[in-house]
């Protein structure tokens, strides 16, 4: 009796509970909307040495993330997220990441997510058309709007597949936390490795560092315990903004124009591109100039900036107006 409480009482403590799971993925999708933030703020800020940092966002983090994930799957199996929490994989069976999972790994946490967010960002852009009218009945509106439909779907469907994972995870069904877990055949489990008694900033603090060697190893502890207290605080920002009604572009605002002396006088009523009245007019969020819809969308699919101020900007910085005469 007392044996088979001590098996069951292991099995527990080696299952990693539901909400360390949700935990570690919601830190996972802090990450680019953080770099995204900090991008933006960069390119806004000092143009001239940025700029393309807002041009190639995604491109930036995909290649930052992988060096990051590729690190921790290296030293602690497990991604950055899962080893904030105490977490790490191992294979179905109980042992050890292979090269071929860790590689795995690597790319359902960075090419995947990178090759979902381009796409979610052509929808977007395909919602707006179709939203204003501009999808017709040709060939290429109608793969757009097969798009738009199909991401939905997708999107629902994959969520109801991951609740469903979640319950039979729960109640000792399946030992697969997500679905993309059983695709590559792993499994989070707790890490009971002891940690590294090795801490940078522990020694600095204690104004130790003299008597240690600087080395690698510290480097990366450093770099590693930045990176921690990094995520903390994204956690903390994350649950403090989501007080706040969600912000969405997609849901097309009715938000009154920009007074003239931001339009600049000279493009009153005209959109600075093409000189005409306005046809739908929709505002650039970065600079407050007011254009067409087709004209300004075709400049920034092409320049990534404001024609007038030359700020950096991307299609999605466009408001869609709605001008009371």
């Amino acid at each position: 009796m007392a044996e088979n409480a001590a098996n069951f009482t292991a099995t527990l403590q080696a299952k990693p509970s539901i909400f360390e799971i949700i935990a570690q993925k919601s830190l996972n999708d802090t990450l680019q909307p953080a770099f995204r933030k900090l991008a933006e703020v960069l390119a806004t800020n000092f143009p001239k040495k940025f700029a393309w940092l807002n041009n190639y966002c995604e491109e930036t983090f995909a290649v930052l993330n992988w060096l990051l994930q590729y690190n921790y799957l290296k030293n602690y199996d497990a991604s950055f997220s899962e080893n904030f929490y105490g977490l790490k994989r191992v294979c179905a069976d109980g042992k050890n990441l292979s090269n071929h999972h860790r590689e795995l790994s690597l790319l359902f946490l960075v090419l995947v997510p990178y090759f979902k967010r381009k796409f979610d960002e052509k929808v977007t852009l395909y919602m707006l058309e179709e939203a204003d009218g501009y999808l017709n009945q040709d060939f290429e509106s109608k793969l757009k709007k097969v798009a738009v439909h199909s991401r939905s779907a997708i999107e629902l469907t994959w969520s109801l597949l991951s609740i469903y994972n979640y319950l039979k995870y729960m109640t000792n069904q399946t030992e697969f936390q997500t679905p993309l877990y059983r695709v590559i055949d792993v499994k989070l489990v707790y890490d009971t490795q002891p940690p590294d008694i090795t801490n940078f900033w522990s020694t600095l603090l204690k104004g130790e560092l003299s008597k240690v060697q600087f080395n690698f190893t510290l480097f990366k502890s450093a770099i590693s315990t930045t990176l921690e207290i990094g995520a903390f605080f994204l956690q903390f920002l994350q649950t403090w903004s989501g007080q706040k009604a969600n912000y969405s572009i997609t849901n097309l605002p009715k938000v009154p124009p920009p007074p003239l002396d931001v339009s600049a006088k000279k493009y009153s009523g005209r959109c600075p591109l093409c000189l005409k009245p306005w046809s739908t007019p929709t505002a650039l969020q970065v600079s407050g100039y007011i254009f067409c819809f087709r004209c300004i969308l075709r400049y920034l699919n092409e320049h990534h900036k404001c024609p007038v101020t030359d700020l950096p900007a991307r299609p999605l910085d466009i408001v869609r107006l709605y001008i009371h005469n």
